[in-house]
């Protein structure tokens, strides 16, 4: 275990390397932030609630998504991918450690330093303009915890995509599709309450709201007693699967790589 923590330290520091670009990739979750506020402000310019959500839940809504791109709620990396399409995975296939243990380990020690460092940064900036809600300290333990297993469910799909590289060796159109559905169906673009009901059926037989949508509404206080426990054992569930999805598709991709002697 000791190694592939220090993997997850190493991609963390990685992170500080460029400081500049980390500082404007704040800004930037910053600036989309802003965005969709105003056309919440626009939108509720009326008063009232829509879908039971009130113009405060929508915009702290709004910045709790922003921040949690950190953890990839907006779109899934082909990083893994890339080394495919090199024949740079060889080498870390050949290496003395669990293939997916070292990936897991590089992404989301990186993802987990940027959740805490710039998605603090960028919420911060939404409590300073938007006036965003300061959650209570149980509602902050509990996002904890509901985070860390959206780190899972993502990482878990985020791995199972870039394996279609072995096959396909041009993933793009694959991505473009993943992530188009992951930005619509785990509530990043919009709360999943503002669907039709079909579509919120269809979202809810899905992972992705795992992602994003449970983690915010755990966020806002939205869910407690039986519904926090059902919202956390749906990630829970969603974790065990698509891992254990991940790990048969990866013993496939390893035969597909030895077969074809590269």
């Amino acid at each position: 275990m000791r190694l592939y923590f220090e993997i997850a330290a190493q991609s963390a520091r990685r992170s500080l390397q460029y400081r500049s670009a980390y500082i404007a990739g704040a800004l930037t979750n910053a600036f989309f932030g802003a965005i969709r506020s105003f056309v919440y402000i626009a939108l509720y310019g009326a008063g009232g609630a829509v879908a039971g959500l009130t113009l405060s839940d929508v915009i702290t809504y709004t910045w709790v998504t922003q921040a949690l791109i950190s953890i990839g709620s907006g779109w899934f990396s082909s990083d893994i991918a890339g080394t495919i399409r090199s024949g740079d995975v060889v080498t870390d296939l050949g290496r003395p450690w669990n293939f997916y243990g070292y990936w897991f380990s590089r992404s989301n020690g990186e993802k987990l330093f940027n959740l805490i460092t710039r998605g603090s940064i960028t919420y911060l900036i939404g409590v300073l303009y938007f006036g965003v809600r300061i959650p209570m300290p149980g509602d902050l333990l509990m996002f904890a915890v509901s985070a860390v297993l959206a780190l899972v469910v993502a990482f878990a799909l985020t791995f199972m995509l870039n394996l279609t590289a072995f096959w396909l060796i041009e993933v793009t159109g694959v991505f473009l599709m993943a992530n188009v559905l992951l930005a619509f169906f785990s509530g990043f673009l919009i709360p999943l309450a503002f669907l039709l009901p079909w579509m919120q059926v269809i979202a809810n037989a899905l992972p992705f709201q795992a992602i994003t949508h449970l983690p915010a509404q755990v966020f806002l206080g939205k869910l407690a007693g039986p519904a926090l426990v059902a919202a956390l054992l749906n990630q829970v569930a969603w974790s065990i699967v698509l891992t254990g999805c991940a790990l048969l598709a990866m013993r496939a991709a390893v035969r597909k790589v030895v077969i074809q002697g590269g």
